[in-house]
């Protein structure tokens, strides 16, 4: 896989001469999806992630590439690894991979000349076992080279823990609360970190027992691991993450935390002896969709001096990276429909690196440089690399510029309007880029999930595909969303389908008072997850839509709380257990109000989903066949929260599109 410049010229020269094509769903089974940029520790090379669709097989085939800076080359080096890093001193990259009948961590020497780069042959360092047990979305089973080179620390779960049914036919004995896993019940393996060497001989186990513990971290002297754990006697009762660290000679464990909120990766300063990391502060958390942003802290390893980097920015902050000097701490944060890349130092207010109209993705600190994942509307993810203080931006890769080159994207808009009780929301529009002059067109409302999720100026699939079609999509970012404070998130509390509801409808009538080309009798309405919740309230509010597509849904909170993994989101955004709360949860369920619906209302579903299980669909689907409402109903196999497998997803998009061709055409 090479890149050279006189390539690149005659791509350009096609791309001017060809016809541009829409992005439907045909065109997307060839998009490679770009990520994971790890800049080497001298500066000079960078190792990024290629993954590709591959219907036929019903799976995804991944590359690691390894690009020349300097010369803007890139190779090829392995396929169907993930988690790639160098070792401190840049001979090595560790990765995780299957070979030779093994599957954990490898290393391999990586062999560079002016023309060539390839991986010698890998050395097995450490078999990584895994469990699903449920820890929370914000949970990191890492693993890590110490700052000397002579270590790594890895999170893997301990076999010898596990508890498997030999035989699925026999019953299931259950008593911890937290029985289910994300697709399955959960094999109650306790999850550790251990110690080996570089050479991969086996070290220690350096966390307790009956702790799961993960989220791992080096002291810039490479003799303590920090990590993250609920020391709690039933973890499953409440989400309590406090922060630890180790001394890996003498396995002397001190707890550098004791809050009443819960923390999340913590990563030490590479110079000095402090660690940062997000944490939130009320008693009442979940480990699904937080409504509380995220500050980040930074602390000494003796536990003291507790400071709060992100104070002066009312917005979630995460994913925090020391650059190597230990001067500024790198993070990412939501805001007003844009994903950036902010940075901050002690005392300071924190500033934006990369703050524009796309997404920033995973990103890696060089001494002079940035580099990470981008996209924005229209253009599909690249990395980049920026100046410290992001001057200078500019894309270094170009795996999918012949994708891209003869595609028509869509047009999008951002557009803010005064909601019911004189609040400003954003909304979003995006249209077909050769929209007929004078015609009006069918809309598809897209409403997202979380609640505490956010819409915005990221490159969408589902938008193209939709644009494509001849549709425009809306999207509003109501009451409850991030990117807008933490006044603005907590606007969903207790009243799902309340304020938020009210501004999806606001929205609605700002967009067709300002967009004249919406046809206002063509209208649908979607989402997933708690967008699948909205959609369903949606439908039992008004009749406004002629067809809605419900994924991944919940219809009744009351049933919801005992079936899901999420016991925590609902004595969080409701303050309370359901027997105390029934009458406020039964209100504020869609089944509740299923006699009003008259609206075409198709539901979407992985079998297998314990976020929301599918019974929630299930509960829905009847009512809505007992009062002869046009509804269909799809089950997907194997499936969880997400429909993932290729074949499954084509399927899921023909039937959604199907779905507003038959209703809104």
């Amino acid at each position: 896989m090479k890149y050279f410049a006189s390539l690149l010229l005659t791509f350009c020269f096609l791309a001017a001469q060809a016809q541009k094509l829409p992005m439907d769903l045909e065109s997307f089974r060839s998009l490679p999806a770009v990520g994971s940029p790890v800049v080497s520790p001298d500066g000079q090379y960078l190792l990024y992630t290629v993954t590709s669709t591959e219907v036929e097989t019903n799976g995804f085939r991944s590359s690691l590439v390894l690009l020349n800076l300097e010369r803007n080359q890139a190779f090829e080096l392995a396929r169907d690894v993930s988690d790639a890093q160098w070792s401190p001193d840049g001979k090595w990259i560790s990765y995780r991979s299957s070979h030779a009948g093994k599957s954990g961590i490898f290393k391999a020497a990586v062999k560079i000349t002016n023309n060539k780069a390839s991986l010698d042959i890998p050395v097995f360092l450490a078999e990584v076992f895994s469990s699903d047990h449920f820890l929370g979305h914000q949970t990191v089973k890492n693993y890590a080279w110490s700052p000397d080179g002579k270590y790594l620390a890895y999170v893997s779960a301990d076999p010898a823990t596990c508890q498997f049914r030999e035989d699925p036919n026999d019953p299931l004995e259950i008593e911890r609360t937290l029985y289910k896993t994300r697709t399955d019940f959960t094999d109650h393996c306790i999850t550790r970190v251990y110690l080996i060497s570089y050479t991969g001989k086996p070290e220690k186990v350096l966390t307790p027992d009956s702790w799961d513990s993960h989220s791992i971290s080096w002291s810039p002297d490479s003799k303590f691991v920090s990590f993250l754990a609920n020391p709690e006697a039933d973890p499953d009762m409440n989400y309590n993450n406090e922060l630890w660290k180790v001394q890996i000679e003498s396995g002397e464990l001190t707890r550098l935390s004791e809050t009443v909120g819960t923390e999340h990766e913590p990563v030490w300063n590479p110079r000095y002896d402090r660690i940062a990391f997000p944490a939130t502060v009320r008693p009442l958390n979940t480990k699904d969709s937080p409504p509380e942003n995220t500050f980040i802290y930074s602390r000494s390893s003796n536990g003291t001096d507790l400071v709060n980097l992100t104070r002066g920015l009312d917005r979630r902050a995460t994913t925090p990276r020391w650059h190597p000097d230990g001067e500024w701490l790198y993070f990412m944060a939501r805001n007003y429909g844009q994903t950036g890349l902010y940075r901050v130092r002690p005392g300071e207010d924190p500033q934006p690196v990369i703050l524009k109209d796309g997404s920033v993705g995973a990103f890696s600190l060089a001494a002079d440089k940035v580099y990470f994942a981008w996209n924005e509307h229209g253009k599909p993810t690249e990395i980049y690399k920026a100046n410290l203080d992001g001057t200078a931006m500019f894309q270094v890769t170009q795996e999918t510029y012949s994708w891209a080159s003869d595609k028509q994207p869509s047009r999008m808009e951002s557009f803010w309007f005064d909601t019911f009780d004189g609040k400003q929301v954003q909304g979003f529009i995006v249209y077909p880029s050769d929209l007929p002059v004078g015609k009006k067109i069918p809309l598809v409302h897209r409403i997202h999930g979380g609640p505490h999720g956010m819409y915005g100026f990221a490159f969408t699939d589902v938008n193209e595909m939709l644009a494509a079609k001849g549709y425009a999509v809306l999207m509003i970012n109501p009451r409850g969303s991030t990117g807008y404070g933490q006044q603005f998130a907590d606007g969903t509390y207790q009243a799902w389908g309340g304020a938020d509801y009210k501004d999806l409808m606001a929205g609605l009538d700002a967009a067709l008072e300002k967009y004249p080309f919406i046809d206002a009798d063509r209208m649908a309405v979607t989402g997933g997850s708690y967008g699948g919740f909205m959609t369903n309230w949606v439908v039992t509010q008004t009749d406004r839509y002629k067809a809605a597509v419900t994924v991944a849904s919940l219809s009744n909170l009351i049933s919801f709380y005992g079936t899901s993994l999420y016991q925590l989101l609902i004595e969080t955004e409701f303050n309370g257990l359901p027997w105390e709360n029934y009458d406020l949860l039964w209100h504020f369920s869609p089944l509740r109000h299923v006699a009003k619906v008259k609206t075409p209302t198709l539901l979407l579903h992985g079998e297998k989903d314990n976020d929301v299980p599918i019974t929630q669909a299930e509960e829905f689907y009847i009512a809505l066949k007992k009062l002869g409402v046009p509804t269909r109903f799809v089950r997907y196999p194997n499936e969880g929260h997400s429909i993932r497998q290729p074949r499954h997803r084509e399927h899921y998009y023909k039937e959604m599109f199907d779905w507003f061709e038959r209703y809104l055409r």
